[in-house]
Formats: structure tokens, C-alpha cells, sequence
């Protein structure tokens, strides 16, 4: 059958153009969908370098407390080291002067007063040495002492300045974070926001412009937010609670508890009468007369508690490290003096006849020691201990050296048939109390207010700074193994996040490709309370205009990141190990401090996730209840 070329036919060659709708539909999701992307991108991007950010700001205010830790460990090492060369100075002077002493005083006293007795043949074994240790006691004398007196107020005043040193630097740390964390231009962009009162005039002059502003340094579009604000004022709080400055001097006449107490008081003294007691007091006339009074009646001084900073009895931290580094000339010195000593056996054999009495033996023996002073009281009216006195608990280095003489001569025993006489040394003589040889060489020194004769002008110990928690650690408690931790957040305003729809140009970031944006539209701020979020518009239709506005849906157009870091306290113990094997708990004494991140706890989290939706909860419709109003109003 012939074809019908002039009727309509539905062949491919007549459906042209219908294929361009759904081409353009498609073309149009496709270029939303890149749009999404591209936007999606830029926000996971600026994401991971805002939480790097904040990161980074919280690792670096933990570094900077924990090298305030270690900066106090190394002063304090170092006034350990000075305390200890101190100690070291006033018992070579106490030592001196007995040495001193013991070769002008004792040994030529003995040689006066039994210059009778015979020197025999090995007495120069005693006389060279003797004349030797004489000739340069004199010089050691005036060595040591000279030593002691330029260097022991120089030591104690590098300490004092140490101590000063460690509470500049602790109380400067608070600074240094607050620099680090730009606290500062936050507390400004609040304080401007809210009264209109613009402090950036000082305050980049206190912290230097964005010169140590970690946030800025990372991200110039970020700063700190409220909860970071709050996060750093809650850490600085309890960061001052974790340290304190310490007061090994301990408080006066209190040695068995750190309590108040209170003692009857009297002016000069006590004398018994029956069964009451008569007390010297001032009388009018500005002398002292005795007066009759009873027990009762008798004034009383009540002496304040400890108030914590007292390192007290049983927890003396820095004086028990001070001793426990001392050397052994320092703590205990007592042992023989070996130089000179005579021994002589060729005594004991006399000549026929007659033999005289001889030295067969002098010797030498020392004791000496340098110490904390610990002087104690005695309650005049019950006789027993009142505590140390008022100048004693770790005030004054105090050193005591004395050197006791051993001699013993022979005695002539003679008759004996076919031999004549023989010496016999059965004569000990020795110095000391009640010794025939007189009083023992003596030699002291001591450093410290008032009755130091090598120094009077500081203190043998002095304040210094440690953790507050001295109480002996256990396995569960006491362990000062980390600093109270900061919690940081960060935010930045999306518009200046380079995204498809960011119209915003800026020195500090974002784009200004505005696809999908009417003419002369601007990227509204945010992080603010009450700001509203920027969402894509609703599609009416097609073609319809701000179709590819993708919008950025943040809330409040803010990003945020949070982070928590902290220092803690770990001694290596494959490069530092302790020689008793112990594990070492957190202090000031050793700088191993460190940094390190946290996670953030689900109370952190959800409180950033509250005030982030708080700031935003006006995007919610104009159906919020007044309560949130009250809120916000609460957070202006």
C-alpha cells in the first residue's frame, strides 16, 4: 500500500525541543547540587581550621601554665641549691673557727700546763702536723669566715628574689593566657556592645595588638566566645587555687597542730607563792613591780590559726628536701681528726733507773653539724614545752663544731729485777667538763634575723611557691598529676566564609560570588544574641528569582569550635628515673610539667550547643515564649 506523504506522522524526525525542559530542570538541579557542594565544602573546610583554631589557642594557654609550673620548679631547685651552699658556708665558718680554736686554744693550753711530761723519740709525729694544722688554722679562720660573710646575704637575697620572681611570673601567666585567647578584644566587643564604651585603645596596648593572639594568628576572622569567656575566667579561678604561696617558717610556739591557741601571759616571769603565783607587770611608773594574781586572772594571748599558707608540722616540704640534699660535712661532721696524732711505743720501754712520765698518745676527735634552728620554749607557768621560739622554725642556719682531746701519758713503774723501770700508759687525760685537759675547742656560726652573726638580714628559709594539696599522696588522693583544665570555644561569622551566596569582601576572608543574591544584598552578622539565621529561600516556582541561593543554615550565621587542654604532671622514667625506683606524684620541685588536649565532656558539649541555640532562638518564628525573650534579654 502506497505511503501518505502529506499526513501527519509520529516519527522521531518530528518530536524536536522537547527534551529542553527537562535538560534545563536538570541542568538547574545539577547546578544547585554544585552550588551545595562548593558552599558545603567551604563551611567543612572552615570548620576543621576553625577547630584547629581552637585547638591550637587551648594547647598553647596549657603550655604557658605549665611552663609557669616549671619556671616556679626550676627557682625553687634553685633556692634548694643556695639554701644548701648557705648551710655549706656557715659550717665551714663554724668549722674554721674550731679549727681555730682547737690548735691556739686547747693543744697549746695541754702543752702548758704538762710541759713536764716527756716528749719522746716519735713525738714529732704530733709536733710537725700540730704546727702545720696551726699555721694554716689562721688562715682557714679568716677564709671561711670571709667566704661566709660575702656570700651567705648574697645567696639569701637571690632567694628572696627568686620567691619574688616566682609570684611575678605566676600572676603574669594570667596575663599570658588572656593574651593567647584574645580575652581582652572579646571583654572589648562586649563591653562596646553593650554600653558603647570602646576600651581598644588599652587594651591593645596591655596585650601587645594580635601580636601573642593565638585565635587571630590561626583564623584573623575568629575570636573568642561567651562560653570561652567564661571557660577561661572559670580556669583562671580555679588555676589560682591549685598553686599557693608556701610559709615554711610555720607559725609561732605551734609545732604539734596547726590550731590557735592560747597561753597566760606574763611580763617577765613567774615566781610560786602557795597556790597562787605572783607576776611581774609594768606598773605606773613604767618600771616592773611583783603583784599578787591568780591563775584566772592572769592577761592571755591568743595566737591565730595557720591560715593554710604554713607548711606546719609533719608537712615541712621545703626544709625536708633543704636537709635530705645537704652533704654529709653539712649534717654530721663528727669524725676523727687523724692529723695530727701521735702514737709512740718506744715509750714503754724506760732506761734503768729512772723514767719520767711521757706522752704515749694525743689525739683528736671532732664533732660538728649544721642545722635548721629549732630552739624551743618552756611555759613558765606549767614548766613544760610552749613550741618553738619565735625565730626558731627555719629562721636561722646555725652550725656547731667542738673538738675533744684525747691524751694519755705513761707511768714509770720500776724495780723490776734484771730490767729497771718500764712505762705503762694508764693515764688517760681528756677535755672537756670536768677533764683534766680543760674545755673542748669550740666553734659556732649562725645566719639569720637578729641573732645571726654571718647575716642578720633574711631568714634561713623564705616563701616560696607550691601546689596547694601538700598533704601526703596516696593512690587515690593528693597526686597533683594535672592543672585544672580550660575549656575554649571559638566562633567566626559565616559571612566571611568564601561560599556561593557570600556577597561580603573582606580583608579577612570571604568571597564575593553572591550567586543566587539580589543586587545590593549584604551578609547580615552574626554570633550575636538574637541573630537570625540565614537559610535558603523557599522555591515558588522554576524560575523564580534566588533560586540558587543555597544560604549557609548556621545558626545565628556563627560557626563554632570547642576544645579543652590542660598541663599535667609526668616524670619520663626511661630519661629521668629516680634512683628509688618511686613514682613521683605532682609539685613544684620537679619541672616535668606538660601539655596535652582533652575531649570535651557531653556537659561542655551541650552547653555550647544551648547558648549556640540560644543566640538563635529568635529564628524560630515570632511565636517564641516569653521566656526565651526574658532570656535573651538576660544575655544582653
Amino acid at each position: 500500500m502506497p505511503r501518505n506523504r502529506g499526513g501527519l506522522s509520529s516519527g522521531p524526525d518530528k518530536q524536536r525541543g522537547q527534551a529542553l525542559l527537562f535538560v534545563t530542570v536538570a541542568a538547574l538541579v545539577m547546578l544547585l547540587a554544585m552550588l551545595t557542594m562548593f558552599s558545603m565544602g567551604q563551611l567543612t573546610t572552615e570548620k576543621m581550621k576553625l577547630q584547629n583554631t581552637a585547638d591550637a589557642a587551648a594547647y598553647s594557654a596549657a603550655v604557658a601554665q605549665a611552663r609557669d609550673y616549671n619556671f616556679t620548679a626550676y627557682l625553687n631547685r634553685g633556692m634548694i641549691a643556695n639554701d644548701v651552699a648557705v648551710a655549706q658556708l656557715v659550717g665551714l665558718a663554724s668549722w674554721g673557727r674550731n679549727y681555730y680554736d682547737t690548735f691556739h686554744t686547747l693543744t697549746n693550753r695541754v702543752d702548758s700546763n704538762y710541759s713536764w711530761v716527756l716528749r719522746g723519740p716519735l713525738y714529732p709525729l704530733w709536733s710537725v702536723s700540730h704546727g702545720v694544722a696551726k699555721g694554716a688554722s689562721s688562715g682557714l679562720k679568716t677564709a671561711f669566715e670571709g667566704a661566709a660573710r660575702t656570700f651567705v646575704p648574697l645567696l639569701l637575697g637571690i632567694n628572696i628574689g627568686f620567691a619574688n620572681a616566682e609570684k611575678i611570673y605566676h600572676y603574669g601567666t594570667a596575663l599570658t593566657v588572656a593574651q593567647t585567647l584574645g580575652v581582652d578584644d572579646r571583654f572589648n566587643s562586649i563591653l562596646q556592645g553593650t554600653v558603647g564604651f570602646d576600651l581598644s585603645a588599652i587594651t591593645n596596648y596591655i596585650r601587645f595588638g594580635n601580636t601573642y593572639n593565638v585565635i587571630r594568628l590561626n583564623d584573623p576572622s575568629a575570636s573568642l566566645s561567651l562560653l570561652g569567656v567564661a571557660g577561661y575566667a572559670y580556669n583562671t579561678y580555679q588555676w589560682a587555687n591549685f598553686t599557693s604561696d608556701r610559709n615554711p617558717l610555720g607559725p609561732w610556739g605551734s609545732e604539734r597542730v596547726d590550731n590557735s591557741f592560747t597561753e597566760r601571759y606574763c611580763g617577765s616571769g613567774w615566781l610560786s607563792f602557795g597556790s597562787d603565783w605572783i607576776c611581774r607587770l609594768p606598773n605606773s611608773l613604767g618600771g616592773r613591780s611583783w603583784s599578787y594574781r591568780t591563775h584566772t586572772q592572769i592577761d592571755t594571748i591568743t595566737h591565730p590559726a595557720d591560715d593554710g599558707t604554713f607548711d606546719g608540722p609533719k608537712k615541712d616540704r621545703m626544709s625536708g628536701v633543704v636537709m635530705a640534699t645537704t652533704d654529709d660535712f653539712t649534717k654530721d661532721r663528727s669524725k676523727n681528726w687523724w692529723l695530727p696524732m701521735l702514737v709512740d711505743p718506744i715509750l714503754l720501754v724506760g732506761p734503768a733507773g729512772y723514767a719520767p712520765m711521757g706522752w704515749f698518745l694525743k689525739m683528736l676527735f671532732h664533732d660538728g653539724s649544721t642545722k635548721l634552728a629549732d630552739d624551743r620554749e618552756t611555759n613558765p607557768l606549767t614548766g613544760g614545752a610552749r613550741g618553738r621560739k619565735a625565730d626558731s622554725w627555719n629562721h636561722r642556719w646555725e652550725a656547731s663544731d667542738s673538738t675533744n682531746m684525747l691524751a694519755i701519758a705513761t707511768i714509770p713503774i720500776c724495780g723490776i729485777p734484771f730490767w729497771g723501770c718500764i712505762n705503762i700508759p694508764v693515764m688517760p687525760l681528756m677535755s672537756g667538763g670536768s677533764g683534766l685537759l680543760g674545755d673542748d675547742a669550740s666553734g659556732k656560726a649562725s645566719a639569720g634575723p637578729n641573732s645571726g652573726d654571718i647575716s642578720k638580714i633574711f631568714t634561713a628559709l623564705r616563701t616560696y611557691r607550691d601546689v596547694k594539696d601538700i598533704a601526703q599522696a596516696t593512690d587515690t588522693e593528693h597526686q597533683n598529676l594535672s592543672s585544672p583544665p580550660l575549656v575554649v570555644e571559638v566562633e567566626k561569622q559565616t559571612k566571611t566564609i568564601s561560599t556561593s551566596a557570600t556577597v561580603t569582601t573582606n580583608s579577612s576572608g570571604g568571597g564575593n560570588l553572591g550567586i543566587g543574591r539580589t543586587a545590593g544584598a549584604t551578609d547580615p552578622a552574626g554570633c550575636g544574641v538574637g541573630s537570625v539565621g540565614r537559610n535558603a529561600p523557599r522555591v515558588t516556582a522554576a524560575f523564580g528569582s534566588g533560586n540558587l541561593d543555597v544560604g549557609d543554615g548556621s545558626a545565628a550565621n556563627c560557626m563554632r569550635a570547642l576544645a579543652k587542654a590542660e598541663a599535667y604532671f609526668s616524670r619520663p622514667a626511661n630519661l629521668y628515673p629516680r634512683g628509688d625506683g618511686l613514682a613521683e606524684y605532682g609539685s613544684l620541685y620537679s619541672p616535668y610539667w606538660q601539655a596535652r588536649l582533652l575531649p570535651n565532656s557531653s556537659a561542655e558539649q551541650s552547653a555550647s550547643l544551648i547558648l549556640h541555640g540560644l543566640t538563635d532562638f529568635r529564628s524560630f518564628g515570632a511565636g517564641a515564649s516569653s521566656t526565651a525573650s526574658g532570656m535573651l534579654d538576660l544575655a544582653r
